[in-house]
């Protein structure tokens, strides 16, 4: 009997095991695709505030978190997920209440937002518009790098579209080589000097670096830039935190559901109507016509609760399909070839031929 009940047994504790491992992997990835808030609380004179509650609420989900100011009148809010739509709040008895709507969070970033509070009744409220969502310094650390909003670039006709990542090449630092100094591109997207193979791309978390070219900014599979959330990509001075490699450091994160459905239809359609032709080809005489080149990327997202304030999903099909035609120039044998004939250069600069009967 104990025999014949082992192999359900074994089966339960696997399952058990992966079930372990699934839940405890956020704990290993939320160095890289979270975010955190910090500030300071002061009065109107300057003086800091201590035991100040400070709230913030996820107006997407409404999650919400609470804490308090310290001796030193700040506070600090680690393991937030990146993002639009936050809302902070702090109240003191004794004090106005002061609410930031539209905070944003970028991720692997820890966003700064101090506050001044004045005397007066805690039931009225003070809403502060337009700091919420401005950029503020990073002081916490010494990086270097930007967060990438990605309506900005669902905005611009982005070809690397299934790979926004591909966008750090336009960031200080990094090199854009050209075809006569590094004909192939070996030092394409290289950052601050180190090889560029030495970054390192993560998506919510997980590495997705492609080590198989060599090349800078790749990742397996696709990353479509209507997935995304944003990114942060990070040229120097990057914390313990981040992964391996000298180069470049970046933190991709995905979209999510919220309590409200929202999704999107799209295609872009590329001719070459729209493409310029080759120097050469506009230098040759008759002109060589352009290359042609159809190029369709379609697909669709949606996201939206299933359990409201609990669970939530978000999902994204992306399509390229391309039509094109390349001219391609190869040296072929004479004519006279077929009949057995070989004509060569010989040592003397003369041509010699050498026939089939020979």
């Amino acid at each position: 009997m104990e025999s014949a009940f082992r192999p359900v047994l074994n089966r339960i504790l696997l399952a058990s095991l992966t079930l372990a491992l699934l839940l405890g992997m956020p704990s290993f990835l939320a160095a890289q695709d979270v975010a955190a808030l910090t500030g300071e609380v002061t009065d109107a004179t300057g003086a800091v505030l201590p035991d100040v509650t400070v709230k913030l609420l996820d107006t997407k989900t409404n999650s919400s978190y609470e804490t308090k100011t310290n001796s030193v009148g700040s506070y600090s809010f680690l393991k937030l997920l990146p993002g639009p739509g936050y809302k902070i709040t702090f109240t003191k008895e004794g004090f106005d209440t002061v609410s930031l709507p539209n905070v944003y969070l970028a991720v692997n970033t820890t966003h700064t937002q101090n506050a001044q509070l004045k005397v007066g009744k805690s039931s009225e409220t003070i809403e502060v518009r337009g700091e919420g969502s401005a950029v503020t310094l990073d002081t916490t650390d010494a990086s270097v790098g930007n967060s990438f909003d990605m309506n900005m670039v669902h905005e611009l006709p982005v070809q690397v579209r299934d790979n926004p990542a591909a966008l750090l090449v336009y960031q200080p630092g990094v090199i854009t080589s050209s075809s006569d100094d590094d004909p192939n591109q070996s030092r394409e997207g290289a950052v601050t000097g180190a090889r560029t193979d030495q970054g390192n791309v993560t998506l919510d978390g997980m590495d997705v670096n492609d080590f198989a070219g060599g090349f800078a900014f790749t990742v397996v599979g696709n990353a479509p830039v209507d997935s995304v959330q944003e990114f942060h990509g990070e040229v120097a001075n990057p914390l313990s935190a981040e992964g391996r490699g000298s180069g470049a450091q970046i933190n991709m994160v995905t979209k999510s559901g919220t309590n409200s459905f929202h999704g999107a239809g799209y295609e872009y359609y590329r001719t070459k109507g729209f493409e310029a032709n080759d120097f050469f080809n506009n230098f040759s005489n008759p002109v060589v016509p352009r290359q042609n080149l159809v190029r369709n990327q379609f697909g669709a997202a949606i996201g939206g609760p299933v359990l409201k304030d609990k669970l939530f999903f978000f999902f994204n099909y992306e399509g390229r399909r391309d039509a094109s035609s390349n001219q391609v120039t190869q040296t072929v044998p004479l004519t006279s070839f077929s009949g057995g004939s070989v004509s060569y250069i010989n040592t003397s600069g003369g041509i010699s031929t050498l026939s089939r009967r020979e």
